[in-house]
């Protein structure tokens, strides 16, 4: 009875371990961007400490902190299984990308085990002066957000919670434009006062 008990405290200690590996990044190819303007934002998903090991699924929103720009031209994860009810494309809402759900199986194509991986870019356009960054949330229905598939885990998929998930920032400036228009308000308010 021991040696179970001391069998499954070995096996919680390397799924923990497994899950401090694991990070889920979405970057910006830029800090600053004007109201109008554009920047790419990328989701790309890497893991160390396991040979052999390969992103096997993600079911993740990302939820933007606010509405400071609106999404397009979401990129479908390039490892979806349509056959399996994966579309790997997530939708907009806003800022927001909601919906991204892809799996992959080492017996069934596409698959790879890239490391990192691109999980999928999006556009983003400034709308509103603000700092832009997400947050991971599961899809409805989803055991979580992100999992890992391979040998070295306790068990052969390992799921992760939204604590491997970062988020960059993006800073939305007024346009140019509208920046010298204010700067040529105060000069003739401040001829009127002279």
């Amino acid at each position: 009875m021991k040696s179970i008990a001391l069998l499954a405290v070995a096996g919680l200690a390397t799924v923990a371990t497994a899950q401090t590996n694991l990070n889920v990044a979405l970057t910006f190819d830029k800090t600053s961007i004007a109201i109008g303007e554009t920047a790419t934002a990328t989701v790309t998903a890497s893991w160390n400490g396991v040979a052999g090991s390969y992103m096997s699924s993600v079911n993740a929103n990302w939820l933007a902190s606010g509405e400071f720009a609106s999404v397009s031209n979401i990129a479908a994860v390039a490892w979806n299984n349509p056959a399996l009810g994966f579309n790997g494309q997530g939708t907009a809402s806003g800022a927001s990308v909601l919906g991204v759900q892809a799996s992959q199986f080492s017996l069934i194509p596409p698959f790879t085990a890239t490391n990192p991986i691109l999980v999928t870019t999006f556009t983003v356009t400034g709308t509103a002066e603000g700092v832009l960054s997400y947050a991971s949330t599961t899809v409805t229905g989803a055991p979580a957000p992100y999992s890992v598939t391979g040998p070295g885990f306790a068990d052969p998929v390992v799921f992760f919670t939204n604590d491997a998930f970062s988020s960059g920032s993006l800073t939305v400036t007024p346009a140019p434009s509208a920046m010298a228009l204010l700067g040529l308000g105060g000069l003739v308010a401040g001829r009127r006062r002279r």
